[in-house]
C-alpha cells in the first residue's frame, strides 16, 4: 500500500511541476499544458485508429524478437561449443553493442529503406544480448556437469537441445526479458527516425511536423503505459517460468 501511494505522489508531484512550468512559459507550442495533453490522450483513447497504431509497433517488435531469440539462442550454443565460431562473431556482436542505436538505425534505413529496416534494427539490437547469454549459459555450465556432457556418446546438437539450452536457461530468460523492453523503445526510435507509415513512432513524427506537441506528450504518455505494463508482465511471467 505504501509503494502504491508514494508512487502515487510522485505521479501528483510530476505533473504539478510540469503544469508549473506550463504555466510560466504560457505557449502550448513550447510546452502544452497538461489539461489539454491529458483531453488529446482521452481523445486518442477513444479512437480505434489509436488501437490499430499500437498494435502495428508491437507486430513488428514481436516479429523482430522472435527471430531475434531464435537466432540468438541457436548461436549462441553453438558459440559456447564451438570457439572458432565465437571467434568469428566476436567482431560483429562487440561492434552491435558498441555502436549508438541512432547510428544503427540510420545506416540500416540508408541501406534497407524505411520499411524492411525496422525488423532488421530491432533483430540487431536485441540479437547481441540473447547471443552472449545463451553463450554465458554454456559456458557457465559446472564442471562437473562439463565432465558427465562429455561422457555422453549423443551427437553435439542433441546434447546441446536436450542438455544445455535447458542448464543454460536462466541466463537465456534473463536476456529474454531484458531485450523485450529494449526493443520496443528501439522499434520506436526507429519508426520516428525512419518516418514509416503507421506505428506509434509515425505518430510522434507527425505530431512534431504539425506542432501539435500536445499530441507528443499524450502518445508518449501512452509509451510509458505501454513500458508499465510490459514491466508488470515481465514480473509475473518470473514468477511463473
Amino acid at each position: 500500500m505504501r509503494k502504491y501511494l508514494l508512487g502515487s505522489l510522485s505521479v501528483l508531484l510530476l505533473i504539478t511541476v510540469w503544469y508549473i512550468f506550463s504555466s510560466v512559459v504560457n505557449n502550448s507550442f513550447i510546452l502544452p499544458n497538461p489539461i489539454i495533453v491529458f483531453d488529446t490522450l482521452l481523445k486518442l483513447l477513444t479512437n480505434f485508429s489509436t488501437y490499430s497504431t499500437i498494435g502495428i509497433t508491437i507486430f513488428r517488435l514481436i516479429a523482430a524478437f522472435i527471430i531475434s531469440a531464435f537466432l540468438g539462442v541457436f548461436l549462441g550454443l553453438l558459440a559456447g561449443n564451438y570457439s572458432w565460431l565465437d571467434e568469428f562473431l566476436h567482431p560483429l556482436v562487440t561492434t552491435l553493442r558498441t555502436l549508438p542505436v541512432a547510428s544503427i538505425i540510420i545506416i540500416i534505413i540508408i541501406l534497407f529503406g524505411n520499411q524492411s529496416s525496422l525488423y532488421l534494427i530491432t533483430f540487431l539490437m536485441i540479437f547481441p544480448i540473447i547471443y552472449e547469454a545463451s553463450k554465458s549459459g554454456v559456458n557457465n555450465i559446472p564442471l562437473d556437469l562439463k565432465n558427465n556432457i562429455a561422457l555422453e556418446t549423443h551427437q553435439r546438437f542433441v546434447i546441446m537441445i536436450k542438455i544445455q539450452l535447458p542448464l543454460s536457461l536462466p541466463y537465456i530468460k534473463t536476456a529474454l526479458f531484458q531485450s523485450i523492453g529494449l526493443g520496443f523503445k528501439v522499434i520506436v526510435m526507429a519508426e520516428f527516425i525512419s518516418q514509416t507509415t503507421k506505428g506509434i513512432g509515425y505518430e510522434l513524427f507527425r505530431g512534431t511536423t504539425v506542432i501539435q506537441y500536445e499530441l507528443v506528450f499524450a502518445w508518449t504518455i501512452i509509451i510509458i503505459v505501454i513500458v508499465m505494463i510490459f514491466e508488470i508482465m515481465i514480473k509475473k511471467l518470473k514468477r511463473i517460468i
